[in-house]
């Protein structure tokens, strides 16, 4: 337990300037999301009556009088939804860890599956927190913030709203940890000829799945069923699935690494 607790705070100190900087780009883009879109919200009056006169002047110069222009009755600027702004830790926290924590755990004289197990509770508390910030953020942003700012979350880009509470919190957990052991198995064995192939198999495997007509089908069934499964446990249970595969594969590397 003493080794464990080690390595938690050996990943939080490796992971602090990294948070910092996501909090700050939160900050500074949420108060520029509002500043943007204050500047839009102008005088409807005012705006409707230049915007006629410019028509006016068109219908001179064209000669034609029937020429009509719809103009949207408000403009506003589309938003990332901060919430999932802090989702920008999932790759880095898969890269940064397994980079920059293994030679210091191995110096402090733990043992690989030790530091494995820990890496995977780190991964875990940090699926179940994110996910459970983004819920809790979900109902503020409906009621409040789009008062003011429109915004899109992943919540309802991905139709996990339909799941409820408990659903849109467990969807979230599930595929956050299916990201986090992806980017795990990637970078847990970067220096193995291995892991420069799965690189390239997935590099390409997107690009030659859409562009073939006959494998297209199948990768858009893929990722409906990852992320816009109609089931909540089928969808949970495939991010889950993929996880523990991506898992046994990064174990492979990190039984065998030394460095």
């Amino acid at each position: 337990m003493h080794k464990m607790g080690a390595q938690l705070r050996v990943s939080l100190l490796r992971m602090k300037l990294s948070i910092w900087i996501v909090v700050a780009v939160i900050v500074v883009s949420t108060i520029a999301n509002f500043t943007v879109n204050a500047a839009l919200q102008g005088d409807p009056q005012r705006d409707a009556q230049e915007v006629s006169e410019a028509l006016d002047e068109v219908r001179a110069v064209t000669g034609d009088d029937s020429l009509q222009i719809e103009v949207p009755e408000e403009i506003e600027n589309v938003n990332v939804s901060a919430g999932n702004l802090l989702l920008i830790l999932l790759p880095m926290l898969a890269i940064i860890l397994p980079l920059r924590t293994f030679r210091t755990m191995m110096n402090f004289g733990d043992s690989r599956s030790r530091y494995f197990a820990g890496l995977l509770l780190v991964y875990a508390v940090s699926a179940l927190g994110l996910a459970l910030c983004n819920s809790l953020w979900w109902p503020l942003e409906q009621n409040v913030i789009r008062d003011y700012s429109q915004t899109y979350n992943l919540i309802e880009v991905f139709g996990w709203d339909e799941f409820g509470a408990v659903g849109i919190f467990l969807y979230q957990a599930a595929f956050y940890f299916f990201v986090l052991t992806l980017f795990n198995l990637l970078f847990s064995g970067v220096k193995s000829p291995v892991s420069w192939v799965l690189w390239a198999v997935l590099i390409a495997a997107i690009p030659i799945g859409t562009s073939i007509a006959s494998l297209r089908v199948h990768v858009a069934d893929f990722f409906l069923a990852l992320l816009f499964n109609d089931h909540l446990a089928a969808g949970v249970g495939l991010n889950l699935l993929l996880s523990v595969v991506f898992i046994a594969g990064a174990w492979l590397f990190t039984r065998h690494r030394t460095f």
